[in-house]
């Protein structure tokens, strides 16, 4: 059986640590791009995304926010959403009042003027350098529990602060029953309805293009990758990889994002 579609996780493995695409990565895949399906799979907002995306001149959809939803750039349009509740944004707001917090909604992200996370700051550096009609939404409110309220959909917040506070909000019993959460940093983590992962919308995916998991080979670096690696038949982690992921690899590249990590995994697609 031979493979008909690629997902890709974008940090740490699309983007070395400059957040660049090398040249030699975005030939490889401009070439592979006429014969497969390559997904972009990500916790970022969709309107990070679409830079890269029309770097590498896709017509694919995107998994965004871990799986919350995904986003086709040609038609604009968001399938198989799984928003936070509007209930459960209350919540999360309430117990979030030491720690600076970031949403992903509907088109945009939005923050507190008084809690910028170090991490916006970069962003906004990044995205003022990009042409408008490509430009990320990056806002700040003054009141941020009304930006929420006016949303059509709460894909995702980041939460960033002192670590002993996050530990405080993730050991809360009802966030542990109705948000699921990965570390993207050692005081950064991010948080989404339960159940939703890479791989889980993933797997809707296939089933309605038609493709079977064994079709699919998956590469990513971090643990929100984990499920994506599950679900495919040829799993994929670079060797800049977690541990955990590493451990449920099928395959582990000798390189990096940061060199040939992801062009060693793309040559597995001849073997």
């Amino acid at each position: 059986m031979g493979y008909k579609l690629i997902a890709i996780d974008i940090d740490g493995t699309l983007l070395n640590t400059q957040g660049v695409i090398t040249p030699e990565v975005q030939s490889c895949l401009y070439g592979l791009r006429k014969h497969y399906h390559v997904v972009l799979a990500t916790g970022r907002h969709h309107t990070t995304v679409l830079p890269y995306y029309q770097q590498l001149e896709l017509d694919t959809p995107i998994i965004c926010c871990n799986g919350s939803y995904l986003y086709h750039p040609e038609t604009k349009d968001y399938q198989y959403k799984r928003p936070i509740a509007m209930e459960e944004v209350a919540f999360f707001i309430e117990h979030t009042q030491t720690l600076d917090l970031i949403a992903y909604v509907d088109d945009r992200i939005i923050l507190k003027h008084t809690h910028p996370a170090n991490y916006i700051t970069t962003l906004e550096l990044w995205a003022q350098t990009l042409p408008t009609s490509i430009r990320p939404k990056i806002e700040r409110v003054d009141d941020l529990n009304a930006a929420l309220t006016q949303s059509k959909h709460v894909w995702t917040f980041v939460t960033e602060g002192d670590s002993s506070d996050i530990e405080a909000l993730i050991s809360l019993p009802h966030l542990q029953q109705n948000f699921c959460y990965e570390h993207s940093w050692f005081n950064r983590i991010g948080f989404n309805k339960i159940g939703n992962s890479k791989g889980n919308l993933l797997s809707q995916y296939l089933v309605h293009k038609g493709i079977h998991p064994d079709e699919v080979l998956a590469i990513g670096d971090n643990d929100n990758d984990v499920s994506m690696i599950d679900v495919a038949g040829i799993g994929v982690a670079l060797s800049n990889a977690t541990p955990k992921l590493k451990a449920r690899a099928n395959y582990l590249t000798q390189g990096s994002n940061n060199d040939t990590g992801l062009l060693e995994a793309l040559a597995l697609l001849t073997k």
